[in-house]
């Protein structure tokens, strides 16, 4: 072999391995400091909060279910938008636009904004250890390995939580000469484009999926947006789980289908109120998006909420590249 036939096989492996499959580990895109943290905002209450007229009906906000005074809300345009990562007593919340998602994570400090790894934000903690902020894996420091625990929660808007939770938690807002209030991107970043690489071609990147994580089984379930209620009645790492989907908040929730001794079949009902989109076949109680039955026989009782997250197909499938896709099986009604 003569020297220059050696270099153009040589450049052709070096080319071929800067291809990456997408089941290899994405190299990480570092920026820190492009967003500054927030730690314990001062708090207060959604409806004491919503007299203040701060927040639009339509914002969109991570509410945090099953807590005291039934959970809380965090508008993100007002509190995540331009800091990406918060700090707080009432849980960790990290912002990623690009993939689409908010996770919400049992308290911790000292997080902040590190960069991207497959299209995806990653957070840095204050030991040095680099995060994934969707999934919550430590990806490199002297926690590798080792994974944060979520908190139940459910994306949906101020006006719709508002109605269902009033008592609920909300951070004191100010005029605006406190927080730096920020609209929410509507477009890729160029680093999320940059370090996302080659997609899983089972879905389109940007798809919705609500991604359900149970043991060492994770599965997406595409959501039509195009549809106003919708229930996917299924069973992931032998737990059976209903994902919930209300359009006219573009919200997504899995939970447990199991209470007590008995399994429930749900399905979205086009004539319950939007306070409670869903019943369940068995005893024909109404269930509100927050997994709580309002109406019925089975009225207080709550659903448990399955590990999961209201994301991108590129983004759940950079994290979890061994997932199943759920293969649309008819709605349950």
């Amino acid at each position: 072999m003569n020297r220059s036939h050696a270099l153009r096989v040589l450049f052709f492996v070096l080319a071929c391995g800067s291809l990456l499959r997408a089941d290899e580990p994405r190299p990480i895109l570092a920026k820190p400091g492009t967003f500054k943290p927030l730690t314990e905002p001062p708090c207060s209450y959604c409806s004491t909060q919503n007299r203040k007229q701060f927040v639009k009906p339509d914002d969109r906000v991570l509410a945090w279910i099953r807590a005291s005074h039934n959970g809380g809300a965090v508008p993100l345009r007002h509190f995540l938008s331009a800091s990406r990562v918060v700090n707080d007593t009432y849980g960790l919340f990290f912002y990623d636009p690009d993939g689409g998602y908010v996770t919400a994570f049992k308290k911790d400090y000292g997080y902040e904004f590190h960069g991207w790894r497959g299209g995806v934000m990653v957070v840095k903690g204050r030991d040095g250890t680099l995060w994934s902020a969707l999934s919550g894996k430590a990806i490199e420091g002297p926690q590798a390995g080792q994974r944060l625990t979520r908190i139940p929660n459910v994306m949906t808007e101020w006006s719709h939580w508002l109605m269902l939770h009033p008592e609920s938690t909300a951070y004191d807002l100010f005029d605006g000469k406190k927080y730096d209030v920020k609209e929410l991107p509507t477009t890729l970043s160029d680093e999320a484009k940059k370090s996302m690489g080659k997609v899983d071609d089972r879905l389109k990147p940007l798809a919705s999926v609500h991604g359900v994580e149970v043991g060492a089984s994770a599965k997406a379930f595409p959501l039509d947006e195009s549809v106003e209620r919708a229930c996917l009645v299924d069973d992931v790492g032998g737990k059976p789980i209903a994902v919930f989907w209300y359009g006219p908040t573009k919200s997504s929730v899995a939970f447990h289908r199991k209470l007590d001794d008995r399994v429930l079949t749900f399905f979205a009902d086009n004539i319950s109120p939007e306070t409670a989109p869903f019943k369940d076949k068995e005893t024909s109680s109404r269930w509100t998006l927050a997994g709580r039955c309002v109406d019925g026989p089975l009225k207080g009782r709550e659903l448990n909420w399955i590990d999961g997250v209201q994301c991108r197909w590129y983004a759940w499938v950079a994290e979890y590249p061994q997932t199943e896709v759920e293969k649309s099986p008819p709605p349950v009604n």
